[in-house]
């Protein structure tokens, strides 16, 4: 039975076998840069297949297609392993190559050169070959020559400076591999002095101080340990008047600049090319001075003690400062600005004693802000004060009658008691707290002791009183002193009445008496009647009755027709405190027949109620003609008079009367007034709160209203009463201002409607940086920059135009350019006023984050992979980076910067020979040192 059939294709060693050979002397054979390794394989490799190496430092000697190795390009000697692998048949065999030691070329003819200050001077640049690509093997021994020995040799690192100048000698060899035997070279290292400039120290002087000894003042005396052979240079002062000058007039410069910082460099050349020019700063520092006078008035306990400073500004910069001080010995600091020379400083209320001269003294002035040294002379005299603790007392009285005030311990500028005239104001609180402010002229102190009175005019009411007062004149020591007293209202008076039946024919008059005040007895009380025309007394005669209330009638019914006055009259004796009135009297006219005419008024009366300062028009604002005195009832039949400050109301009828002043009799008749307010309601709005940007310079007129037809809006800064305002007045944010309206009859509403406008303002963007440093190889945008908004309450939008109105999208790519951010408020869409710059630097790369790398060679040979030398990226992370190629005998090839930065190979006008190059790189990247290499050029 056929189960099944199988049927495969059979490969035997198609990528051969492992072998291994053996090469020695690379360097004298010139086949070995096309080292074929696939004839090296064992067995019977089919063609076909990959070569791979593991070694990265082999990675760029092998053409993976066709296993062709450059043997030159291996730059260590020993093992080195190369895999076949053929996929035909899935199987890989690996070349071993024993590769004998390159140590390079003597280098004994005194061209190789360090300098004495390098550290780290590398051997490997001083071997190689003059043969374009035939380089030393690296992984060597370095060593030094018993003779010249220093122990300063690490690896292929040789410390110069350590060493010091002078003649080493240097072998360097490889070790033998297999049959290939070791081998070794020389290198002879000349090692030269480096420039000393020496140790340099400053000068410090004040600027203030005798500097006639320093006309003459030699830099060279600055210096310690300096080579002899440098030169002065400065770009300030103009002193030095040649390279070989080093002798300076302090006094000159202090006269023409002032103070500040004067630097001085002394410059040293090496003497070979191989160490760099060195320099010391010599650093003449001229400090400014506080010289001035210093103030103080004398001061009430309890304010603040503050002190004068007046100086030169010519010798002391303007800032912030901090003055440490001694009150009579006890030391003290405070703060102070000092601007344009003047300024003043608080000193500490504890430490300065009451009613006691005080001496206070500068000691230091140190500068806080800007931070600057200020010389630690102070040329400021001491001053004095005092501290007066002063009183005032006033005494309690009656009501209308004068209080009399005493002053006491008031002390003058010599701290002794004040004695003679002077001035004071006084400010009166009473029981309605209404202040009143007063002044008084000549009042006389004795002893530091005065008084005076508050008259009586002044003390009208009963109850609490508060004065504050305060010295003025020729008082230098002016403290506001305060003191409470009780004022005792005046007592009730005797309350006299008399009431007629008719006043215009009249029958009776009663005398009512109400004096509940008055304690038990006998009082009398005095009346008469006399006629008017005569006056002749008809009748006359005394009321006695007990304390508390008296009812008498006179009986006029038998007096013939006229005019009458009837009297009464009242003398006290009573002890109530605080009296001062003891005589009353009262008198009342009366008729005996006669009425009065008729009044005449307009009958219908308008009023424009905001004409009343927001009070309603009484009865007395009505425009009424009478020979008498008028009378104002609510309908034609009302008995009841109405007071004239009873309020009118629109529309209402209003009734008046005549009446005889002489004899109080009322007309029967009387006249109707209609009366018309006029009150325009206020204007109508929708918004009571609207809203404005800022940059749209709002005023009153853009606000919108409704009024009625042929009205118009007017506009008040106040609710009522206040001022007018225009049209055009700007419209401040969060500010009330009010609007009525005026009807066609020129009445403005007294009804107000209040608009508190929001003027929409986005704060200007604020930063804590105007720089924005990024990495370019991240593509940083505008998202990026929005790093810096945390701080700001509104939106920023940002543009790369101050004028642009087009914000740029948040995936906006950023560049080495100035951006501009403008606050933007969302909810109502305004802008800020101003923009603010914001520098953005793209070269803020950490190498290391990048993979940043120096390639160690290339091969310019036109086929489009690896034909410059080119350090990838950076020109991004050292913008300023320079590139320096040069060949072994340190001829200079190729200079590159960003903007030239790749080396295609180009000696001249033609293509360098392949072999080992070297490049020095200056990253001018502040961090980062200089750095230099060798590199394989590859044709």
């Amino acid at each position: 039975m056929l189960c099944c059939i199988s049927i495969s294709r059979l490969y035997s060693q198609c990528a051969g076998s492992d072998s291994s050979v053996t090469v020695c002397d690379k360097d004298n054979d010139v086949s070995t840069r096309t080292y074929a390794l696939f004839d090296k394989l064992g067995g019977s490799p089919s063609n076909g297949g990959t070569w791979q190496t593991s070694d990265p430092a082999n990675f760029f000697a092998l053409d993976q297609s066709t296993g062709v190795v450059d043997l030159w390009r291996i730059n260590n000697f020993g093992e080195h392993q190369f895999t076949y692998t053929n996929p035909i048949c899935n199987e890989s065999a690996t070349v071993t190559i024993r590769l004998g030691g390159y140590p390079g070329e003597n280098n004994i003819d005194g061209s190789a050169n360090a300098c004495g200050d390098d550290p780290n001077v590398n051997l490997h640049s001083f071997l190689g070959s003059e043969i374009d690509g035939k380089v030393q093997d690296f992984n060597g021994l370095w060593e030094e020559d018993p003779s010249t020995f220093t122990g300063q040799l690490e690896d292929n690192i040789f410390d110069a400076r350590a060493a010091g100048p002078g003649i080493y000698e240097f072998t360097y060899t490889v070790d033998m591999v297999d049959s290939c035997p070791s081998r070794q070279s020389r290198v002879i290292l000349e090692v030269h002095p480096a420039a000393n400039p020496g140790l340099a120290t400053s000068f410090v002087i004040c600027t203030n101080d005798d500097f006639s000894a320093f006309t003459n003042f030699d830099l060279n005396n600055q210096l310690v340990g300096e080579d002899p052979n440098g030169t002065w240079s400065e770009s300030r002062t103009n002193q030095l008047s040649d390279l070989n000058d080093s002798v300076i007039d302090l006094e000159e410069i202090n006269a023409n600049f002032g103070y500040g910082t004067y630097s001085f460099v002394y410059t040293v050349f090496p003497s070979h090319p191989v160490c760099e020019e060195m320099s010391a700063i010599v650093n003449i520092d001229i400090l400014p001075v506080i010289d001035g006078t210093m103030t103080a008035s004398n001061f009430c306990s309890g304010e603040d003690y503050s002190i004068n400073l007046s100086y030169d500004d010519t010798i002391l910069f303007d800032g912030s400062f901090e003055i440490e001080y001694l009150i009579n010995g006890n030391p003290g600091i405070a703060s102070a600005v000092l601007a344009n020379g003047s300024g003043n400083f608080m000193v500490d209320p504890g430490l300065v004693p009451l009613n006691t001269n005080v001496t206070l003294a500068i000691t230091r002035l140190i500068g806080v802000t800007p931070l600057r040294d200020v010389c630690p002379t102070v040329i400021v005299p001491n001053t004095t004060f005092l501290v007066s603790e002063a009183q005032a007392s006033a005494n309690n009285g009656c009501q209308g009658t004068p209080t009399t005030v005493t002053l006491t311990n008031i002390l003058d500028t010599s701290s002794s008691p004040a004695n003679g005239d002077f001035d004071l104001n006084y400010t009166l609180t009473g029981p309605s707290v209404t202040n009143s402010n007063f002044g008084l002229t000549n009042i006389t102190f004795n002893n530091g002791n005065a008084s005076f009175e508050i008259e009586a005019a002044n003390l009208d009411e009963g109850g609490d009183y508060n004065i504050v007062v305060s010295i003025t004149n020729a008082l230098p020591l002016s403290c506001n002193l305060e003191s409470s007293f009780v004022v005792t209202p005046t007592p009730s008076a005797i309350d006299l009445d008399l009431q007629i039946d008719d006043s215009c024919d009249a029958t009776v008059i009663d005398v009512l008496v109400d004096a509940p005040i008055l304690g038990d007895g006998t009082y009398t009380i005095t009346y008469d009647v006399t006629e008017l025309t005569t006056n002749t007394v008809l009748t006359t005669n005394t009321i006695n009755f007990n304390g508390g209330s008296a009812n008498y009638q006179i009986d006029v019914a038998s007096l013939p027709k006229g005019n009458y006055t009837a009297r009464v009259l009242s003398t006290q004796t009573d002890s109530t405190p605080c009296r001062t009135v003891f005589d009353f009297e009262l008198t009342e006219n009366f008729a005996r027949g006669g009425i009065p005419g008729l009044p005449t008024a307009e009958p219908i009366q308008e009023f424009c109620l905001s004409d009343f300062n927001m009070v309603s028009p009484s009865l007395a604002d009505i425009e009424v003609s009478a020979d008498g005195l008028l009378l104002f009832y609510a309908t034609a039949g009302d008995m009841d008079i109405l007071p004239l400050s009873t309020a009118l109301i629109d529309g209402e009828d209003y009734y008046v009367s005549n009446t005889d002043p002489d004899n109080n009799c009322e007309g029967s008749d009387r006249i109707a007034i209609t009366i018309l307010i006029s009150d325009p309601a206020p204007p109508n709005v929708s918004d009571s709160n609207p809203r404005f940007c800022s940059t749209e310079n709002p005023t009153l007129n853009d606000i919108e209203l409704n009024v009625p037809e042929n009205h118009i809006v007017v506009w008040f800064d106040a609710p009522v009463a206040g001022n007018l305002l225009d049209g055009t007045t700007p419209l401040m944010d969060n500010t009330s201002y009010f609007a009525a309206t005026k009807n066609p009859s020129s009445c403005i509403g007294t009804m107000r409607m209040e608009i508190v406008p929001s003027i929409i303002s986005p704060n200007i963007p604020s930063f804590q940086s105007d720089s924005f440093m990024a990495c370019g190889l991240d593509t940083p945008t505008i998202f990026n920059l929005r790093e810096l908004e945390n701080q700001n309450d509104n939106n920023v939008f940002w543009y790369d135009d101050i004028d642009s109105t087009d914000p740029l999208p948040d995936e906006t790519v950023l560049e080495e350019r100035i951006y501009y951010a403008e606050g933007y408020d969302t909810t109502f869409d305004c802008r800020s006023l101003e923009r603010i710059a914001v520098t953005v630097t793209l070269s803020d790369c950490v190498p290391e984050e990048y993979d940043f790398f120096v390639p160690d060679g290339f091969s310019p040979n036109g086929d489009g992979r690896n034909d410059t030398f080119f350090i990838p990226n950076i020109e991004v992370i050292f913008p300023d980076f320079t590139l320096e190629i040069v060949n072994r005998y340190g001829t200079t090839l190729f200079r590159g910067d960003a903007r030239n930065p790749a080396w295609g190979g180009q000696n001249g006008s033609t293509l360098a020979p392949s072999g080992v190059y070297f490049y020095i790189i200056e990253f001018n990247k502040e961090g980062f040192e200089p750095k230099q290499g060798r590199l394989y050029l590859n044709n």
